[in-house]
């Protein structure tokens, strides 16, 4: 029983030790930097506090800066004064002062709005006041400036003095509001006013819990010192480094870590974090991650971590956290590629040499120290203890470690690794850049052999049995036998990358739970040295997922693996045969190792990971049981308006007008940590299943219908925790067309409608009857047109037909009179041939002057044109003016052509054309051809018909 209970307290403590412990001096914590140019506001930050939703507000010198893990946003106090103080108060309103301002905000569909309160006091007492400090006791709200504090109580504000005294801070602790007053120093108040103590402390900057009945009291000038509940204040560890320090850095503030740690921020020095003893566990500046070394304000949030406002941006220090990093701010040690602890010193091996620092079993207590090795210089690739003796492989040859100085054993260069193939055998194994050699301990390391063959490099080695190892070349592996009394190397098995695996690029031998396997890029294989062949190894394979690809596997003991592929990192342990797979945890260690030459080494309870420019130790023990923050559904915008100056939000109380129905939804979770959150989200009433993880802190949704939704949202932390679930339920309006306004318009057009359809088929009916009546009407009109119609039909008919013979009539007058001009002109030829053939009553002919006189008359006869005029008058008449038409479209027809034109229409003959034009049929020929010329006529086509057409 007592033994029993001896167990129990030993537990105890030891969780009480290694909990006041958790912030480790390996390293230093991860920090976070906030510049300017992401808050978008001044500079320096004076003072920073967290709500209980997990927001973080700063008073900034452009006014309360808010950040709740996603967005940035700034809210300035009245008439865009700048802020001095902030304060979260139990019931969610933020309180802030400035410069001759103080009040508070209120949350109010995912925005700030402030509420002034400086209204209640008179404004010539307020005047050149700056709140530098808000405190809370009980109920009320002190507002405190450097010539008077206000306090709100129950909306009333009294002002209150220092007895003639200015005030330098005011501070909390142990439920007692503390203001020191100048010069008569730090002082209690209470509600019958200000308590001196027993002893004088004076430019008080810090005062913390210290225990029970101590407060631990930080001075500018004196240093630290505990005061108890009597008021007498003591000197704690006046000689220790830390107090020191904290007078040559000027302290300015701090804060309480837990029961057993302090954070103390300074304006000269950064941070020091440090236990009730006085040991400084951290030191974090400028140099290891810190923006600004002049720290104006510290909170501790909800997961135990630090938030810093300083002279210049705002940082979040990660010192509740399983990983502490040791970075080569200043590129000193280079890329790390190994880690070896070995005889109370780590060792590092970089791409610049050989570093060492002191060591101890709890190292974590300790801060580390690197030195460069000397004739170290170069790239280091391994570093292994064989027979209690540090070897380093290294690309100028092979060296034997000793303390803080290197001896050489070889000189063939690019020692990549060396084994052992039984422990504290004799002898070891080194793959190099040109084949294999073989070192053996003769009172000290040598270089035994160098084999002849292979003549490559060798990239792997890993021992198998009975002295034989297993070597990976660049496109094969080797089972080879050595033999070190006659040194000599027997190829025993050789496989090919393309043709004994499946196209493979890469393999590495290991063992897990005491088998050997390879891991190569296609998952991981086992050797069946039976048949002498390899398998895949798929039960493991599919337990393993992606990190089955693994090009590295190191094992810390026979139930703890760490898997490395392509820079990605999961711890991988069996318990009772199941397999748990954490990667999450190690995500922050992404993009910060050198792929390909990724190394992890164990040291005592810590994990050593190699990075770019440094390297992190991991806690395995540290648990952080804290629950992820629910996000915060900071409201609804209208994507319209994003393009805008001006973000349109809208307001989720109420409904949401159809024409806003382009929705972007913004959340976020106030969960802090060096790699973001994932969101989960559905909308019901859209889309009602989980969307995929992601990184983007809002969603759009488009064109949604009239209804109301329900929008639910969830974080995923790296290591799989999930949060609560968010929700809001909005409303969006149907379009104003299926509104009651609408629908009670619609309802009216419907009966007006009805009633101007009545109206209108009743009128259609009369109308109908109408429309008959006049159909009937027209029926009858219409046949009587018809009638009418066919009379006028029959009487043009006959008129037609009296017109035709009119004009047969008229066509044969002008035949006649043609054929009278044809006879006359014949009977004149006949005439004047006579005339050349009678003779006088002697027998002689008629002189010449006698035949011209009647040939003369002859030809006038001929040539009289009054025959022509009546034909042509008769003609018109008949043809309706021929010859105006034709002249009209021929201009170029002469009074001959015209005439030979009337007498083709009559369809005379050549003779007779001949006759009438006293030409001959050749002349009558030779002015039909002319005349078809000037009408432009095809060769086929008729002139006399060419003619009646017209």
């Amino acid at each position: 029983m007592i033994l029993r209970i001896l167990n129990l307290l030993f537990c105890l403590l030891l969780s009480v030790y290694c909990y006041g412990q958790s912030i480790s001096s390996i390293g230093s914590p991860y920090v976070q930097n906030y510049t300017k140019s992401q808050y978008k506001a001044g500079n320096q930050n004076w003072s920073i506090d967290q709500g209980q939703d997990g927001v973080i507000y700063t008073a900034n010198g452009d006014g309360v800066i808010t950040f709740d893990g996603a967005y940035w946003e700034i809210y300035p106090l009245k008439n865009k004064v700048g802020a001095r103080s902030v304060r979260v108060a139990s019931d969610g309103k933020i309180y802030a002062g400035g410069k001759e301002e103080f009040g508070y905000f209120e949350k109010k569909n995912g925005k700030l709005q402030y509420h002034s309160l400086t209204y209640l006091v008179e404004p010539d007492i307020i005047q050149n006041d700056e709140i530098w400090k808000i405190l809370f006791t009980g109920d009320s709200v002190i507002f405190q400036s450097f010539s008077k504090f206000y306090l709100l109580h129950q909306d009333k504000i009294t002002t209150h003095y220092g007895n003639g005294e200015p005030f330098l801070f005011a501070h909390q602790a142990t439920e007692r509001i503390w203001l020191e007053k100048i010069p008569s120093g730090l002082s209690a108040w209470g509600p019958n006013g200000f308590t001196p103590l027993e002893t004088r402390l004076t430019n008080v900057l810090v005062l913390l819990p210290f225990s029970a009945n101590e407060i631990l009291v930080g001075t500018a000038k004196e240093g630290l010192f505990l005061l108890n509940e009597n008021g007498k204040a003591t000197p704690w560890n006046t000689n220790s480094q830390l107090s020191q320090l904290l007078k040559e850095a000027q302290i300015n503030n701090g804060i309480k870590i837990d029961n057993n740690t302090f954070a103390f921020g300074t304006i000269k020095n950064g941070i020091f974090i440090a236990d009730k003893t006085g040991k400084i566990l951290q030191h974090i500046h400028k140099r290891n991650g810190l923006q600004n070394n002049t720290v104006l304000s510290m909170v501790l949030d909800k997961q135990g971590n630090i938030w810093a406002g300083l002279d210049n941006g705002i940082d979040r220090i990660e010192v509740n956290s399983p990983f502490y990093y040791y970075k080569d701010i200043f590129g000193e040690l280079g890329t790390v590629y190994t880690i070896k602890v070995f005889q109370d010193k780590i060792y590092l091996g970089t791409n610049q040499g050989l570093f060492y620092s002191e060591w101890t079993a709890y190292s974590y207590l300790q801060q580390l120290q690197f030195r460069f090795i000397p004739n170290s210089q170069g790239q280091v690739w391994s570093l292994e203890t064989f027979n209690n003796q540090l070897i380093c492989g290294h690309n100028d040859g092979t060296f034997l470690v000793k303390g803080n100085r290197i001896e050489r054993i070889s000189d063939w260069t690019g020692g990549w690794q060396n084994i052992q193939l039984t422990p504290n055998a004799p002898f070891f194994i080194q793959g190099n850049y040109t084949g294999i050699a073989l070192f053996e301990d003769r009172q000290g390391w040598q270089l035994n052999y160098k084999f002849e063959e292979p003549k490559q490099a060798v990239l792997k080695l890993y021992p198998w049995e009975n002295k034989t190892f297993w070597a990976v070349f660049n496109n094969s592996i080797q089972l080879l036998e050595v033999s070190t009394i006659d040194p000599s190397l027997k190829t025993l098995e050789t496989f090919s990358f393309t043709e004994d695996f499946p196209d493979i690029q890469r393999i590495t031998p290991t063992s897990i739970r005491g088998n050997t396997v390879f891991a190569t890029d296609k998952g991981i294989f086992t050797y069946d040295k039976v048949l002498g062949k390899f398998d895949v190894y798929d039960d493991l394979n599919k337990s393993l997922g992606s990190f089955a690809q693994s090009a590295r596997i190191k094992e810390r003991d026979d139930a703890t693996y760490i898997f490395i592929n392509d820079g990605r990192f999961a711890l991988v342990e069996w318990k009772e045969n199941v397999i748990r797979i954490d990667s999450a945890t190690f995500n922050v260690l992404e993009n910060t190792v050198m792929k390909n030459y990724e190394n992890v080494e164990f040291a005592a309870d810590r994990f050593l990971f190699a990075l770019d420019n440094g390297f992190v130790a991991y806690n395995p023990h540290f648990k952080h049981n804290l629950p992820i923050e629910s996000p915060i559904i900071k409201g609804l915008q209208d994507i319209s308006t994003l393009s805008s100056d001006s973000v349109r939000y809208l307001e989720i109380d109420k409904s949401i007008p159809y024409n806003h129905n382009n929705i972007r939804v913004l959340f976020s979770s106030p969960w802090y940590s060096s790699t973001p959150l994932r969101y989960q989200y559905q909308l019901e009433g859209y889309h009602n299943k989980w969307s995929s993880p992601s990184e983007t802190p809002y969603i759009d949704f488009t064109n949604l219908s009239w209804g109301s939704y329900t929008f639910k949202v969830r974080a995923i932390a790296t290591n799989g925790q999930v949060s609560n679930i968010s929700q809001i339920t909005f409303t969006i309006n149907p379009p104003f067309y299926l509104q009651w306004p609408a629908l009670l318009l619609y309802i009216v057009i419907l009966v007006a409608v009805i009633m101007i359809i009545r109206r209108r088929i009743i009128e259609k009916i009369k109308q109908d009857k109408l429309q008959l009546r006049q159909k009937l009407r027209r029926r009858q009109e219409e046949l009587l047109r018809r009638e009418a119609e066919q009379n006028e039909k029959k009487f043009m008919q006959l008129k037609n037909e009296q017109l035709e013979q009119e004009l047969e009539q008229k066509n044969r007058e002008l035949a006649n009179v043609a054929t009278n001009i044809v006879y006359k002109n014949e009977l004149l030829n006949n005439l004047q041939e006579e005339l050349f053939h009678i003779k006088d009553k002697d027998g002689n002919k008629l002189s010449t002057d006698q035949l011209q006189k009647i040939n003369k008359l002859v030809d006038n006869a001929r040539s009289d044109e009054r025959d022509w005029d009546i034909f042509e008058k008769s003609f018109n008449e008949s043809h309706e003016n021929f010859f105006k038409k034709l002249k009209a479209d021929y201009p170029s027809l002469s009074p001959n052509d015209l005439k030979l034109c009337a007498y083709l229409r009559l369809n005379m003959s050549s003779k007779d054309i001949a006759s009438l034009l006293n030409i001959t049929t050749r002349g009558v020929e030779v002015r039909r051809y002319r005349l078809r010329k000037k009408f432009d006529l095809p060769t086929e086509k008729n002139l006399s018909e060419f003619l009646l057409e017209r």
